[in-house]
């Protein structure tokens, strides 16, 4: 799993059963991807689906911003 502290709170880029990772945000997935860095992206492009996400500004540009840790 990856997290970010996002301004409008934590962020979570989590596995899913079906071999893809979504981004997790107030305890609901909102979409997923077949990577985790297509999700990072996602996220840095503000196309989530979750307008708290999309609206934020201050996003990593990539995976590497985001901080990885074993579940």
């Amino acid at each position: 799993m990856w997290s970010y502290n996002s301004s409008a709170g934590p962020l979570y880029i989590v596995p899913l059963s079906d071999g893809t990772f979504g981004i997790k945000f107030g305890g609901t997935v909102w979409e997923s991807c077949t990577t985790p860095q297509a999700e990072a992206d996602n996220v840095f492009c503000r196309v989530t689906g979750c307008p708290e996400i999309d609206a934020l500004q201050d996003v990593p540009a990539d995976l590497s911003g985001w901080t990885y840790s074993p579940l």
